[in-house]
């Protein structure tokens, strides 16, 4: 090789380094050239672009991949001519596409950018040549965590897995062995950002490292074996210092080689085609295991799969023998999927796979858990050691998003653009007082919410539209009484949605109900979508079916009458609500504690039992009738 490499010492200097807490990361901005106007920061990480809005949080612009791309290539060579040629073998590498689909990108990048083509601040054309772009570009730290979607902020609470994941790179290049790594979480959780930030600083603390990834993709599974190994594949071969890599897969996996037409000239690939044709033209794991035993001899390699909930069988095969083999390899594979969604077919060998593995401990899992309050209160101060964020707001964002960071950045943005919350000089402050806001989801997320929702069979979206009604924690039972169904298919339904689906998840108190154990939504978002996705008229419908079935169990279950009172209220049968609000009161008066309240605690049925629970001192001190007249008056 004719590139210097660095010697062993240096490699083991970087690597103590890698993981040095004062690393940062450098953020790219511009500007129209002037100065004035709008800032934009370009942030490789989390594939978006942020707007700088004064008094404001910055807004996070999401652009297609190619849209992105396209002005990745723009800002990289910044006033310099790129010429058609080069969008098209940068963005477009394997297909042949018409002018037409660049112009469109640029179209695009100008409408986001609100840019004029015939008096240009961003992007000039030059006509029947290219493209340049014209904008002040500049590289700053980022020095504040307090704007949604900064990295130090995106991955509060998570040091350890990122500690864990520079020990297990470490143990690759001084032990000379493969480690495979699984990274679980249910969607939003970050394991992209942490995969994003760990690469980061491999790129910056060790440059010689070679990294690659592969992406799954939904639906495509079964249509191309070994999907992700073919994508990390050509990107270490057109990669800095692929030559050597395309001669190894030439040399020992021409198999491979041939199904990555775009790695050759197509004279070629149409003779290693025929050179294949009748022979073993197949890839076969063994010829990857050869090609990684040479190519990591000197420079480990960490390859990631993202997404291997849709990964193919063959992909998952192929992961078995590279965690199982003996041979020698400085090679790190790092494969990411959703905890939901692994319950049947090609998913369920997945899990079995990586329970194997861990069994004989040929893997490591870094499952990645919900960030705490503390955490959420620790992203909203960010690196200005004076800010101090508004009291309650932390509690606030947790409890709304139970920790998962993806739904608390959308929401901490969405009250940014309600006016309910700004961002001044890196400070937070509120709008208006913590107790009046009245939250609701998100469009981006009822979007995406609606989108798997949409999934969902009859029978699944029936059973799930009557927990909604009952709360966000509920009992098959409970959804079977009052629909009719059947509970044995009830209670499979349930764990379709949990295991397979993750809608819902099981109750974490350990409660039951008549041998049957509870459930929760996974997140409340997801109750108050699927609630408010069916009509007023249907909701109270629904609630009358609770309330009649809950009048059915009363005799054996006294304490259910507050909740009983609950769904009367919401069916709007007024003459029933007196009533069950009557009975409700002689049920408060004589009992101390409800069982069911602390499994409804969080769910729409609180302000009824809190009502309820709030005329307790008087009840207990023996004036039912008080009670009873106290809430027949709210009738």
């Amino acid at each position: 090789m004719n590139a210097q490499q660095p010697s062993q010492e240096g490699r083991e200097e970087s690597q103590r380094h890698l993981f040095r807490p004062e690393a940062v990361r450098q953020s790219l901005w511009f500007q129209r050239l002037d100065s004035h106007g709008e800032r934009f920061r370009f942030d490789g990480v989390n594939q978006c672009l942020w707007k700088q809005v004064p008094n404001s949080a910055d807004r996070r612009l999401l652009l297609p991949p190619k849209t992105l791309a396209v002005l990745r290539h723009l800002i990289d060579r910044a006033g310099q001519l790129v010429r058609h040629e080069e969008f098209f073998e940068a963005v477009w590498p394997d297909v042949y596409v018409q002018p037409e689909a660049l112009k469109s990108q640029i179209l695009a990048l100008r409408d986001l950018l609100e840019d004029d083509a015939r008096s240009p601040r961003f992007i000039e054309t030059l006509s029947r040549r290219g493209y340049r772009f014209i904008a002040r570009v500049s590289a700053e730290e980022a020095t504040t965590l307090g704007a949604p979607g900064a990295v130090g902020a995106a991955l509060v609470g998570r040091e350890r897995p990122l500690a864990e994941l520079g020990v297990l790179l470490q143990r690759t290049g001084r032990q000379v062995q493969r480690e495979v790594v699984f990274v679980t979480g249910e969607s939003g959780i970050g394991k992209t950002s942490l995969i994003d930030a760990f690469l980061g600083q491999i790129r910056r603390e060790m440059p010689h490292l070679r990294v690659a990834r592969g992406q799954c993709v939904e639906g495509y599974g079964g249509k191309e074996a070994y999907y992700p190994m073919l994508e990390a594949l050509r990107e270490l071969c057109k990669g800095e210092g692929g030559a050597p890599v395309l001669g190894e897969l030439a040399a020992c996996a021409p198999g491979w080689l041939a199904q990555i037409p775009a790695l050759v000239h197509p004279a070629q690939w149409m003779a290693l085609q025929r050179e294949l044709l009748g022979g073993k033209g197949e890839q076969t794991p063994r010829e990857i295991v050869d090609l990684f035993e040479r190519v990591t001899r000197d420079t480990p390699i960490v390859l990631v799969f993202e997404d291997l909930q849709w990964a193919d069988t063959s992909t998952v095969s192929l992961i078995e023998v590279l965690a199982r083999t003996r041979t020698p390899m400085r090679l790190m594979l790092i494969g990411t999927y959703r905890t939901a969604g692994l319950a049947s077919g090609e998913e369920a060998s997945l899990q079995a796979l990586r329970q194997n593995l861990q069994l004989h401990r040929l893997c490591a899992e870094l499952a990645l858990e919900p960030v705490t309050e503390s955490d959420i209160a620790t992203y909203l101060v960010g690196q200005v050691p004076e800010q101090i964020a508004p009291q309650g707001l932390a509690a606030l964002l947790y409890r709304h998003t139970e920790g998962n960071p993806l739904l608390m950045v959308t929401l901490l943005e969405h009250l940014c653009q309600r006016g309910l919350l700004a961002n001044r000089a890196g400070m937070w402050e509120l709008q208006t007082p913590l107790n009046t806001i009245e939250f609701d989801v998100p469009d981006t997320l009822r979007e995406v919410i609606d989108a798997r929702i949409t999934q969902l069979s009859v029978e699944e979206l029936r059973v799930l539209e009557l927990a909604s009604i009952v709360g966000i924690e509920f009992y098959p039972v409970w959804c079977a009484g009052a629909a009719g169904l059947e509970l044995e298919r009830t209670q499979e339904l349930c764990q379709v949605l949990a295991q397979r689906h993750g809608l819902i998840r099981p109750s974490q108190n350990g409660s039951s109900w008549s041998g049957t154990n509870g459930y929760a939504f996974a997140h409340a978002m997801y109750r108050e979508v699927l609630y408010r996705r069916q009509t007023p008229a249907r909701r109270a419908g629904l609630h009358l079916k609770v309330a009649r079935w809950l009048q059915a169990a009363l005799p054996a279950q006294p304490e259910l009458a507050p909740v009983l009172e609950y769904h009367v209220e919401q069916s709007h049968r007024l003459a029933d609500e007196r009533r069950y609000r009557i009975a409700a009161a002689d049920r408060a008066a004589r009992a101390a504690e409800y069982p069911c309240a602390g499994f409804f605690g969080r769910s729409l049925l609180g302000q009824s039992l809190f009502r309820i629970q709030a005329t307790r001192s008087s009840a207990v001190t023996g004036d039912p009738p008080a009670v009873r007249q106290m809430l027949a008056l709210q009738a």
